[in-house]
């Protein structure tokens, strides 16, 4: 397995209704992509 994909698998993100969702449930199905910001302000 990819080192990136690895360290992601451990991760949650929060969906919109609230509840923490394990990433690879994300990618179970098809491809995800993952795009991130930070906001400096």
């Amino acid at each position: 397995m990819h080192p990136v994909i690895e360290a992601l698998s451990s991760l949650s993100v929060s969906a919109l209704d609230g509840r923490a969702v394990p990433m690879p449930e994300l990618w179970q199905e098809r491809t995800g992509v993952v795009i991130w910001l930070r906001h400096y302000g």
